[in-house]
């Protein structure tokens, strides 16, 4: 194929899988692996008929759905701006699946609402609609602090009901669900409060069944005359003022669901029997049914499509049966294989991309290139670097300051403001607010002016993310009073903190920072005093630093785009210029090139007379003791490289064996393996001298790649097996050893088709400290290994027989693996080796072992596991007869015959003074 058609090919490919990628950018943003999806920061969940849940989340910057088993049927987000923010608010469905929603758009810090308009999304989460737009821009209006006007989405028998709220007024919106897209909402009936009071939420779903509670705390029911009618709370009603109906909701047989957070329970009320108030959730109700719940993060309730209760919170939603029961927490959604399917092929897409641009640039290296890389470039790879490096990192260093200088001074401002706070706020007046019918009294209306006063309005409606807050301290509870956020009630408890403490306990100006799903703050809190002195509340003054540090990364990367283009100018000058002066290199270049490919006879041709030409000579005659030096290393490091271990020389520290020294050593934690061939010395006997070496370089040559290709290093050849270090993972050096014993039975295999006698193999393993040197003397070296350790690994392999196993490890191994699970092994208990004082604990790795015997000691593990349990505490006759039940299974299992003849000893003749459960094993 010609190599213009490989190339257009390659670019079709590469521009194809490229806008794949962009266009699913979305799917992208996850790992292939994430099989997950976490839900945080819930402020809405419904359900439909269907039981499918549906949820806004993530800062109500993403709506999910789930179906009942938990699965994501469809993700929806919003798209932010430098200059705006998105965010859903309110949740509806109707009976085809079709999903409403009311969208906000607020300014670059979060807080000012500039518009809203409800969406419609299709069942599958594609936008269908967008109607009802509401705009915020008129600096004459009032300010909504993250909560919009259009309230309580509803959709009941085909008809989507929404409410508008105007300060003390409600104006209630239908449309049918099933028309045309496009339609408008018609205004279904206009009510207002009494005197005074101000709406703070609103359900119903038709002009006969309006309920309305106000921000003083009452709710009201629309009666036939369309005036309010408080029925809550009435004379006798066990509640106090302070007991606030938060996240009023309607059931499907009309009776009000509601959260007060004073009582710390959601309360129901019948308004045809007001004066009862049942408690449908509390936390002790919660307790008894396994159920953690609180209701510091408690975010807002709704009532399921099945007269259920569902609560949300910041990171988990919680559902009550109708019957009073709690089903478990719903805290992820999981996707579908399908859609894990897509992703890896979307993931798939952009990978294959990725091999086809590297090799595109390798055929453009081959073939435009011809394998060299230009000088200037070179230059250019050096150049760049430094240029661009040193100009971000300069813009970095007066970024960083300059973030540094005016965080410093945002936060001086904020405490002096928090601190101005008590001037700003009367204690006595504060201390006199009890409940929330103050809402919009002459107190709190003087509070609300002097905290507005505080920021002078720009006649923009931006408060440049500056956010104020007043709390009210009694009786060791902080209460929120006054916010800027729409959606807080005087009132709330709220939650105390080690800063907040100190405010009230000390009457100190505190200031901090935090980040949060709403963005980066920075807030300082003080004390309110009374006349006597006394700390009655907390003036807050916080902002919101995420509009100034966009605003600062737009300059950012303003500054590195003009240094960019100043740095591919002076490139462009000092490159141009380099080109000419180097050109007589390049006849040195290609020279260079020619030797690196192995053509020593290369001799370079360079006439210009200058420095270069020199360059030239010189380079000729360095071509020449290059040939003969790399002639002579290649036969020295081929021959030394055979006798001493590369590994052996990192771990000393050296380069080369030319830089060892007698009495270098080094000390370092590893695996020591041993394997030796059981019952060599008969076999050797019946061979000659050459037969012997011819033998053990076959076995070694058949079975020491094993080590090498573990990471490990032959440190002795043993005449009869060999010695190998692990200094990495022991899990290395099992599956060395595991993929000797499974080699040996292929070894044998092809002995047994020369006539040739099997052989039997021991491996030891165990794990410890060691020291690593040189001894010997001036004209006689040798590496070496100086450890206990190696004793014990050397003992290990001897008792590999008598007990049976082919691979015989010590509890410092099992320990240290990192992946226990993938391994065969069963426990041998305690073995009391000779010369050492306590017993060590080994373990039999039978993985490696043929099919049949490897089956049986799989099914036996549990029983002689538990036989050795048996033994160590001295239950002899147990133990033996469990020994027994695994011989009758594996008749080839020598320690579990040991142990059983051992327990029959000692339970007819009983132990020594000295026995402590081991087994000892010559």
């Amino acid at each position: 194929m010609k190599k213009w058609v490989v190339a257009l090919l390659l670019t079709v490919l590469i521009v194809a899988s490229g806008y794949v990628v962009y266009q699913k950018s979305d799917v992208m943003t996850s790992s292939p692996w994430q099989r997950n999806v976490p839900l945080s920061s819930i402020s809405k969940a419904i359900t439909d008929k269907q039981n499918n849940l549906y949820v806004i989340h993530n800062s109500k910057k993403s709506i999910v759905k789930l179906d009942p088993q938990g699965t994501v049927l469809y993700t929806i987000k919003t798209n932010d701006t430098l200059s705006d923010i998105h965010s859903f608010n309110g949740l509806a469905v109707d009976n085809e699946g079709n999903l409403y929603t009311s969208k906000m758009t607020l300014d670059p810090y979060g807080l000012v609402v500039k518009s809203e308009r409800i969406v419609r999304f299709s069942p599958t989460g594609q936008e269908e609609d967008s109607f009802f737009p509401l705009s915020y821009s008129n600096p004459a209006e009032a300010k909504r602090f993250r909560y919009g006007s259009l309230k309580s989405l509803d959709v009941q028998n085909d008809v989507l009901t929404f409410f508008v709220e105007n300060g003390d007024k409600v104006t209630m919106y239908r449309m049918p669900t099933g028309g045309e897209l496009g339609a408008t909402p018609q205004p279904a009936g206009s009510w207002q409060l009494p005197a005074g009071k101000f709406v703070a939420g609103v359900v119903g779903n038709n002009a006969n069944l309006v309920y309305i509670t106000a921000r003083s705390g009452e709710i009201y029911r629309i009666n036939d005359g369309g005036q309010a009618e408080q029925i809550y709370p009435l004379t006798g009603v066990d509640r106090t003022r302070r007991n606030f109906p938060e996240q009023l909701q309607l059931d499907k047989s009309g009776r009000l669901v509601y959260i007060d957070y004073n009582a710390q329970a959601v309360s129901r009320l019948d308004p045809a029997q007001p004066y009862v108030i049942e408690a449908l959730l509390t936390v002790e109700k919660a307790k008894q049914q396994g159920i953690d719940l609180s209701f510091e993060d408690m975010t807002g309730i709704s009532v399921g499509a099945d007269n259920g209760l569902i609560t949300m919170h910041e990171k988990q939603i919680i559902r009550q049966n109708p019957d009073g029961t709690i089903q478990p927490p719903i805290v992820e959604g999981s996707y579908a294989s399908s859609q894990i399917f897509y992703k890896w092929l979307i993931w798939a897409i952009a990978l294959v991309g990725v091999l086809l641009l590297g090799i595109a640039i390798r055929l453009f290296y081959l073939h435009i290139m011809l394998r060299r890389i230009s000088l200037m470039l070179k230059q250019m790879m050096v150049f760049i670097p430094i240029i661009v490096g040193s100009m971000i990192l300069l813009s970095y260093f007066i970024y960083t300051d300059f973030t540094e200088k005016m965080e410093n001074e945002t936060l001086s401002e904020l405490s002096l403001l928090a601190r101005n706070g008590r001037n700003l706020i009367d204690g006595d007046k504060l201390e006199r607010m009890n409940s929330p019918l103050d809402y919009k009294t002459a107190d709190y209306k003087v509070f609300r002016q002097k905290m507005d006063s505080i920021f002078e309005d720009t006649g923009d409606n931006d408060d440049g993310g500056f956010y104020k807050a007043l709390y009210k301290y009694e009786n060791g509870t902080i209460y929120r009073m006054i916010e800027d956020a729409d959606d807080v009630n005087m009132f709330n408890p709220f939650p105390k903190t080690p800063k907040n403490t100190r405010v009230v306990e000390l009457g100190t100006v505190e200031t901090d920072q935090w980040q949060d799903d709403t963005g980066f703050w920075m807030y300082a809190i003080g004390p309110i005093f009374n006349s006597s002195g006394k700390v009655v509340g907390v003036f807050e003054t916080s902002k919101n630093m995420e509009g100034i540090l966009q605003h600062r990364q737009k300059i950012l990367r303003n500054i590195i785009q003009t240094i960019a283009v100043i740095t591919l100018v002076l490139l462009a000058i000092v490159l141009l210029t380099s080109y000419y002066i180097l050109s007589s290199i390049r006849k040195l270049r290609n020279s260079a090139l020619a030797i690196s490919k192995g053509n020593w006879e290369t001799v370079v041709d360079i006439r210009t007379r200058d420095e270069v030409a020199d360059l030239g000579d010189s380079f000729n005659v360095m071509a020449a003791h290059i040939r003969s030096y790399i002639a002579k290393v290649t036969r020295v490091s081929e021959a030394y490289y055979r006798f001493v271990p590369q590994q052996f020389l990192r771990f000393l520290d050296k380069d080369s064996i030319l830089d060892v020294e007698l009495g270098d050593q080094v000390e370092q934690e590893m695996g020591i393996l041993i394997v030796n061939i059981r019952a060599f010395y008969l076999l050797s006997k019946r061979l000659t001298p050459e037969e012997n070496f011819n033998f053990v370089n076959s076995y070694l040559n058949r079975f020491g790649p094993f080590i090498r290709n573990n990471d490990g290093m032959i440190n002795k050849y043993q005449g009869a097996g060999f010695m190998a270090l692990f200094p990495k993972r022991s899990d290395e050096a099992l599956l060395a050893g595991i993929g000797i014993i499974k080699e040996l039975e292929i070894y044998n295999a092809h002995r047994a088709s020369c006539n040739y006698a099997p052989i039997d193999m021991g491996i030891g393993l165990h794990k410890g400290p060691l020291r690593l040197g040189i001894i010997g003397e001036e004209q006689r070296l040798e590496g070496n290994v100086i450890s206990d350790d190696v004793y014990l690994a050397s003992v290990l392999e001897k008792i590999t027989e008598p007990l049976g196993a082919s691979i015989l490890v010590s509890s410092y191994i099992i320990d240290s693996l990192q992946a226990k699970s993938s391994f065969q092994y069963r426990n041998l208990g305690l073995i009391r080796i000779e010369g050492k004082d306590e017993p060590l604990q080994l373990y039999d790795v039978y993985q490696g072992e043929p099919d049949t015997l490897r089956a049986l000691k799989e099914k036996t593990k549990a029983k002689f596991e538990q036989a050795i349990l048996l033994y160590q505490v001295g239950r002899f006759y147990d133990a033996r007869e469990a020994f027994l039940q695994v011989i009758k299974a594996n008749r080839q299992d020598k320690a579990a015959k040991l142990y059983f003849y051992l327990c029959d000893e000692y339970f007819q003749n009983g132990t020594t003074e000295d026995w402590n459960g081991t087994l000892s094993v010559s």
